[in-house]
């Protein structure tokens, strides 16, 4: 009887979780499952992607990154401050589901250091060792947009079946 139980409970969380549609966020990153091949997931991925106006570069067999995108007005938390050049851009990286068909995805994105890629991040010839900032659930608006990017995918993945 005990094996019956821990076998249906397994089973009903193995279904929950297929059923989930929309990714999960986990504070810096959106993950998810689908149930297409690695290379086709992210074929969907850099697809959507260049549909919503990013320009997406590989940067291996399972990694999409995007070029850095100047950050709109109404996406800054402080709107009403001077217009920034601070740029932001998406990393999308595939892996394959072990034991089972898919594709895990998960979508993050960065902002740029301040200065970034101008002349004032070159001192004495050499650029300032600087890293990428993650946008995590704290830059809400942001945030929200990464998310969205990672619901285009899930949406077209999930449809693609």
């Amino acid at each position: 009887m005990k094996m019956i139980r821990i076998t249906t409970i397994a089973a009903l969380a193995l279904v929950a979780g297929c059923a989930r549609i929309r990714g999960s966020a986990n504070g810096d990153s959106v993950t998810t499952t689908v149930s297409a091949p690695r290379a086709q997931a992210l074929e969907i991925a850099r697809t959507q992607l260049v549909h919503h106006g990013f320009t997406v570069t590989g940067a291996g067999s399972d990694v999409l990154v995007t070029s850095p995108k100047l950050v709109p007005n109404y996406l800054r938390e402080v709107s009403t401050a001077k217009q920034s050049s601070q740029r932001w851009f998406l990393v999308v990286q595939g892996s394959d589901v072990r034991f089972f068909r898919g594709t895990r995805l998960r979508v993050s994105g960065y902002l740029l250091p301040a200065g970034a890629g101008q002349v004032s991040a070159v001192t004495n010839g050499r650029n300032l060792q600087q890293s990428a900032i993650p946008i995590t659930e704290q830059n809400a608006r942001l945030f929200r947009e990464v998310q969205a990017a990672a619901n285009w995918i899930i949406s077209e993945a999930n449809r693609k079946k």
